[in-house]
Protein backbone atom coordinates (compact mmCIF):
# COMPACT_ATOMS: atom_id res chain seq x y z
CA UNK A 1 0.00 0.00 0.00
CA UNK A 2 1.38 3.32 -0.74
CA UNK A 3 1.25 4.98 2.54
CA UNK A 4 2.90 8.27 1.35
CA UNK A 5 -0.27 9.22 -1.22
CA UNK A 6 -1.03 12.81 -1.89
CA UNK A 7 -4.82 12.62 -1.30
CA UNK A 8 -6.48 10.46 1.79
CA UNK A 9 -10.32 10.15 1.59
CA UNK A 10 -12.37 8.01 4.09
CA UNK A 11 -12.39 5.22 2.09
CA UNK A 12 -8.49 5.25 1.59
CA UNK A 13 -8.25 5.24 5.26
CA UNK A 14 -10.47 1.60 5.30
CA UNK A 15 -8.05 0.32 2.75
CA UNK A 16 -5.38 1.18 5.27
CA UNK A 17 -7.36 -0.27 8.21
CA UNK A 18 -7.13 -3.60 5.62
CA UNK A 19 -3.21 -2.97 5.64
CA UNK A 20 -2.72 -2.77 9.44
CA UNK A 21 -4.92 -6.01 9.59
CA UNK A 22 -2.70 -7.99 7.14
CA UNK A 23 0.04 -6.88 9.53
CA UNK A 24 -1.51 -8.52 12.38
CA UNK A 25 0.93 -11.45 14.54
CA UNK A 26 -1.84 -14.01 16.72
CA UNK A 27 0.82 -14.27 19.11
CA UNK A 28 1.85 -11.13 19.20
CA UNK A 29 -2.49 -10.03 19.47
CA UNK A 30 -2.57 -12.63 22.75
CA UNK A 31 0.29 -11.58 24.35
CA UNK A 32 -0.33 -7.41 23.82
CA UNK A 33 -3.82 -8.11 24.96
CA UNK A 34 -2.80 -9.67 28.15
CA UNK A 35 -1.07 -6.69 29.27
CA UNK A 36 -3.65 -3.82 28.51
CA UNK A 37 -6.50 -5.35 30.38
CA UNK A 38 -10.09 -3.16 29.23
CA UNK A 39 -8.70 -2.54 26.00
CA UNK A 40 -8.30 -5.80 24.23
CA UNK A 41 -9.33 -4.06 20.75
CA UNK A 42 -5.88 -4.40 18.70
CA UNK A 43 -5.11 -5.92 15.67
CA UNK A 44 -1.64 -7.63 17.14
CA UNK A 45 0.66 -5.63 14.75
CA UNK A 46 3.77 -4.98 16.66
CA UNK A 47 4.94 -1.46 17.13
CA UNK A 48 8.35 -0.94 14.93
CA UNK A 49 5.70 -1.54 11.58
CA UNK A 50 3.21 0.88 13.08
CA UNK A 51 6.32 3.40 13.34
CA UNK A 52 7.36 2.85 9.68
CA UNK A 53 3.87 3.08 8.60
CA UNK A 54 3.80 6.41 10.45
CA UNK A 55 7.24 7.22 8.99
CA UNK A 56 5.69 7.16 5.20
CA UNK A 57 2.23 8.69 5.78
CA UNK A 58 3.73 11.75 7.58
CA UNK A 59 5.87 12.06 3.86
CA UNK A 60 2.75 12.34 2.63
CA UNK A 61 -0.37 14.59 2.69
CA UNK A 62 -0.76 13.93 6.48
CA UNK A 63 -2.92 17.00 7.03
CA UNK A 64 -5.84 15.09 5.19
CA UNK A 65 -4.60 11.06 6.82
CA UNK A 66 -5.19 13.14 10.22
CA UNK A 67 -8.46 14.24 8.96
CA UNK A 68 -9.52 10.80 8.34
CA UNK A 69 -12.28 9.46 10.66
CA UNK A 70 -10.53 6.59 12.76
CA UNK A 71 -12.05 3.45 15.00
CA UNK A 72 -10.89 2.52 18.43
CA UNK A 73 -8.15 0.35 17.64
CA UNK A 74 -5.14 0.57 19.48
CA UNK A 75 -3.16 0.27 16.46
CA UNK A 76 -4.87 3.27 14.47
CA UNK A 77 -4.49 5.70 17.83
CA UNK A 78 -0.39 4.45 18.34
CA UNK A 79 -0.03 5.77 14.49
CA UNK A 80 -1.72 8.38 14.60
CA UNK A 81 0.17 9.52 17.55
CA UNK A 82 2.98 8.70 15.38
CA UNK A 83 2.15 10.99 12.72
CA UNK A 84 1.71 14.18 14.94
CA UNK A 85 4.78 13.55 16.74
CA UNK A 86 6.81 13.22 13.36
CA UNK A 87 5.23 16.44 12.18
CA UNK A 88 7.71 19.16 11.71
CA UNK A 89 6.13 22.15 12.82
CA UNK A 90 6.18 25.61 15.63
CA UNK A 91 5.42 24.98 19.40
CA UNK A 92 1.86 26.01 18.72
CA UNK A 93 1.00 23.41 16.17
CA UNK A 94 3.09 20.70 18.11
CA UNK A 95 1.16 21.49 21.48
CA UNK A 96 -2.61 21.37 19.00
CA UNK A 97 -1.69 17.79 18.19
CA UNK A 98 -0.54 16.59 21.79
CA UNK A 99 -3.97 18.08 23.42
CA UNK A 100 -5.35 16.25 20.51
CA UNK A 101 -3.60 13.08 20.70
CA UNK A 102 -4.24 12.53 24.81
CA UNK A 103 -8.05 13.04 23.99
CA UNK A 104 -7.81 9.42 22.42
CA UNK A 105 -5.67 7.62 24.44
CA UNK A 106 -7.43 4.53 25.71
CA UNK A 107 -4.69 2.41 27.30
CA UNK A 108 -1.14 2.62 28.62
CA UNK A 109 0.32 1.38 25.30
CA UNK A 110 -1.11 3.98 23.22
CA UNK A 111 0.11 6.57 25.82
CA UNK A 112 3.54 5.49 26.70
CA UNK A 113 4.35 4.52 23.24
CA UNK A 114 3.93 7.99 21.75
CA UNK A 115 6.84 11.13 22.97
CA UNK A 116 6.49 14.64 21.14
CA UNK A 117 10.26 14.45 21.04
CA UNK A 118 9.80 18.04 19.79
CA UNK A 119 9.22 18.96 23.40
CA UNK A 120 13.03 19.26 23.73
CA UNK A 121 13.24 22.23 21.45
CA UNK A 122 10.10 23.77 23.73
CA UNK A 123 10.87 23.07 27.17
CA UNK A 124 10.15 26.69 28.24
CA UNK A 125 6.88 27.01 26.41
CA UNK A 126 5.33 23.35 27.11
CA UNK A 127 6.18 23.82 30.70
CA UNK A 128 3.97 26.08 31.09
CA UNK A 129 1.13 24.50 28.90
CA UNK A 130 1.96 20.72 30.98
CA UNK A 131 -0.23 21.87 33.93
CA UNK A 132 -3.41 21.30 31.17
CA UNK A 133 -2.62 17.87 31.18
CA UNK A 134 -1.63 16.95 34.54
CA UNK A 135 -4.90 18.65 35.63
CA UNK A 136 -7.13 17.20 33.47
CA UNK A 137 -10.57 15.21 34.37
CA UNK A 138 -9.45 12.85 32.19
CA UNK A 139 -6.94 10.12 33.24
CA UNK A 140 -5.03 9.37 30.63
CA UNK A 141 -3.82 12.77 29.73
CA UNK A 142 -2.66 13.14 32.91
CA UNK A 143 -0.36 10.02 32.44
CA UNK A 144 0.62 11.74 28.96
CA UNK A 145 1.37 14.67 30.93
CA UNK A 146 3.48 12.78 33.49
CA UNK A 147 5.41 11.17 30.70
CA UNK A 148 6.41 14.16 29.13
CA UNK A 149 7.66 14.68 32.35
CA UNK A 150 9.52 12.11 33.08
CA UNK A 151 11.18 11.72 29.77
CA UNK A 152 12.15 15.35 29.23
CA UNK A 153 12.12 17.27 32.35
CA UNK A 154 14.68 15.64 35.24
CA UNK A 155 16.73 18.26 34.95
CA UNK A 156 18.23 20.44 37.94
CA UNK A 157 16.21 23.52 36.46
CA UNK A 158 13.04 21.38 36.19
CA UNK A 159 13.25 19.25 39.21
CA UNK A 160 11.84 20.90 42.04
CA UNK A 161 8.84 21.91 39.41
CA UNK A 162 8.29 18.28 38.38
CA UNK A 163 7.99 16.97 42.23
CA UNK A 164 5.16 19.90 42.62
CA UNK A 165 3.34 18.46 40.21
CA UNK A 166 3.69 14.63 41.34
CA UNK A 167 2.44 16.07 44.85
CA UNK A 168 -0.44 18.09 43.31
CA UNK A 169 -1.90 14.36 42.02
CA UNK A 170 -3.48 12.08 44.41
CA UNK A 171 -5.27 9.62 41.88
CA UNK A 172 -7.06 6.45 42.48
CA UNK A 173 -6.41 5.74 38.70
CA UNK A 174 -3.89 2.56 38.61
CA UNK A 175 -2.55 4.25 35.46
CA UNK A 176 -2.02 7.35 37.13
CA UNK A 177 -0.54 6.47 40.31
CA UNK A 178 2.03 3.46 38.33
CA UNK A 179 3.24 6.80 35.90
CA UNK A 180 3.70 8.79 39.06
CA UNK A 181 6.18 5.78 40.29
CA UNK A 182 7.56 5.34 37.35
CA UNK A 183 8.56 8.67 37.35
CA UNK A 184 9.83 9.14 40.98
CA UNK A 185 11.80 6.25 40.40
CA UNK A 186 13.40 7.39 37.63
CA UNK A 187 14.17 10.46 38.96
CA UNK A 188 16.02 8.02 41.66
CA UNK A 189 18.49 7.48 39.15
CA UNK A 190 19.23 10.86 37.36
CA UNK A 191 18.43 12.83 40.96
CA UNK A 192 19.33 10.88 43.55
CA UNK A 193 19.28 12.87 46.37
CA UNK A 194 15.96 15.08 45.25
CA UNK A 195 14.42 12.31 44.86
CA UNK A 196 15.09 10.48 48.26
CA UNK A 197 14.11 13.88 50.08
CA UNK A 198 10.63 13.50 48.47
CA UNK A 199 9.79 10.23 48.79
CA UNK A 200 10.73 10.99 52.74
CA UNK A 201 8.10 13.93 52.15
CA UNK A 202 5.74 13.97 50.45
CA UNK A 203 1.69 13.90 50.02
CA UNK A 204 1.33 10.40 47.76
CA UNK A 205 -1.58 8.28 48.99
CA UNK A 206 0.55 5.20 50.05
CA UNK A 207 -0.47 3.31 46.76
CA UNK A 208 1.63 5.30 44.66
CA UNK A 209 4.31 5.93 46.93
CA UNK A 210 4.89 1.85 47.68
CA UNK A 211 4.59 1.73 43.66
CA UNK A 212 7.23 4.30 43.57
CA UNK A 213 9.58 2.26 45.96
CA UNK A 214 9.19 -1.32 44.34
CA UNK A 215 9.99 0.57 41.35
CA UNK A 216 13.20 1.47 42.83
CA UNK A 217 13.96 -1.83 44.00
CA UNK A 218 13.60 -3.51 40.76
CA UNK A 219 16.12 -1.09 38.89
CA UNK A 220 19.51 -1.75 37.36
CA UNK A 221 20.49 1.88 37.55
CA UNK A 222 19.54 2.32 42.34
CA UNK A 223 22.75 1.02 44.17
CA UNK A 224 21.68 -1.66 46.46
CA UNK A 225 22.08 0.45 49.50
CA UNK A 226 19.53 3.07 47.95
CA UNK A 227 17.37 -0.07 47.39
CA UNK A 228 17.93 -0.44 51.00
CA UNK A 229 16.94 3.04 52.21
CA UNK A 230 13.80 2.68 49.83
CA UNK A 231 12.35 0.05 50.99
CA UNK A 232 12.69 1.77 54.39
CA UNK A 233 10.01 4.69 53.14
CA UNK A 234 6.97 2.39 52.37
CA UNK A 235 3.76 4.41 53.23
Amino acid sequence: MDLTREHWQQSDYGEFVDYLKSLSDKKYKEFSDGLTPGAERSFGVRVPLLRNAAKEIAKGNYEEFLGCKIGAYREEIMVRGFVMSLVKCGYAQMLSYMKSYAKIINSWDTCDTVTFKGVKKHLAEFWNDVGDFIHSPNPWEVRFGFLHLMSFYLTDEYIDGVFEYVNEINSDFYYVQMMQAWLVATAAAKQRDKAFAFLADNRLNAETQNMAVRKIRDSYRISPEDKKLAGKLKK
